[in-house]
């Protein structure tokens, strides 16, 4: 059985309904169409596959409706020129009663492919995404959010994890109190959480040119030298969900072993590779 045998995953269609400008670095695409009503609405950071087309149309062979293993054969098939580029988005916002999923691209300068189809895209554009069917039977497939019984989190990003950001702290329970650690390039981007780190601790750096991912590294240091003793002794009321630059990762592993926070109360993951082409990761 391939890797992907027991994954729930379907290709859906859709196609672009609107689009709208959240802030200097941010645009929001909405998909629409009738086979979203089967995309399962888990929240959270819930991760999906996106297919960018090559040249304007997607592979006839790629068509809605194939579970993960037949389409990442087909995928796979398709001559490297021609292949669709796969990019994980966070799928915060699926509205399943109308056929609808709302994506927010951070718009990377230079473009990589996702930011260059987001900042082009308009209505009537066709996309092909990979997500759980409703009725698979998984829920949350896809999630990487898994606080326990933690009462404190510490939840840091940069932009391309925002939309899961978003997500989480949208479903956090009244009993958690959560500090967000943010960095951003433009204050007007950080800014488009305001509505949801409302009521918790947050602070924001901005990278004044610094390389992605840097400036966050550094506020979780900053913030473990003063609260990793205590999120330490809280053992399994204590998690941390962090999100950044992929080079960038094995040095935050590095500061939470040295705080001595339990490894399985901390999950860390790389968001975006930074290098020419300034892509998402494609795995």
């Amino acid at each position: 059985m391939s890797a992907f045998g027991n994954s729930p995953n379907i290709l859906f269609g859709a196609v672009v309904t609107a689009t709208s400008r959240l802030s200097p670095g941010f645009v929001r695409v909405t998909l629409g169409d009738e086979g979203l009503r089967n995309l399962a609405p888990y929240h959270l950071d819930q991760r999906i596959k996106i297919l960018l087309p090559v040249g304007g149309d997607h592979p006839a062979g790629l068509r809605a409706g194939l579970p993960e293993r037949e389409w990442r054969r087909v995928w796979r098939s398709v001559p490297t020129g021609e292949r669709p580029r796969l990019r994980s988005y966070t799928a915060y916002r699926t509205r399943p009663a109308a056929g609808e999923l709302d994506l927010d691209f951070y718009l990377h300068q230079p473009h990589g492919p996702a930011s260059s189809w987001a900042s082009a895209a308009r209505p009537g554009d066709r996309l092909l995404l990979s997500g759980p069917h409703v009725r698979a039977g998984q829920p949350g497939y896809g999630v990487q959010w898994e606080p326990g019984p933690a009462t404190r989190v510490l939840i840091a990003a940069d932009e391309t994890a925002y939309p899961a950001v978003r997500g989480i702290l949208s479903g956090l329970g009244p009993q958690v109190r959560a500090t967000v650690l943010l960095e951003a390039g433009d204050a007007a981007d950080a800014a488009t959480l305001d509505d949801v780190t409302a009521g918790h601790p947050v602070e924001v750096r901005l990278r004044a040119g610094a390389p992605g991912g840097t400036v966050l590294t550094a506020m979780v240091g900053d913030w473990l030298a003063e609260h990793g003793p205590a999120a330490a002794a809280s053992g399994a009321h204590f998690y941390a969900w962090i999100a950044t630059e992929s080079s960038r990762i094995a040095q935050v592993r590095r500061l939470v072993t040295e705080a001595r926070i339990d490894p399985t109360r901390v999950h860390t993951q790389g968001y975006w590779h930074d290098r020419p082409t300034r892509d998402e990761i494609d795995d």
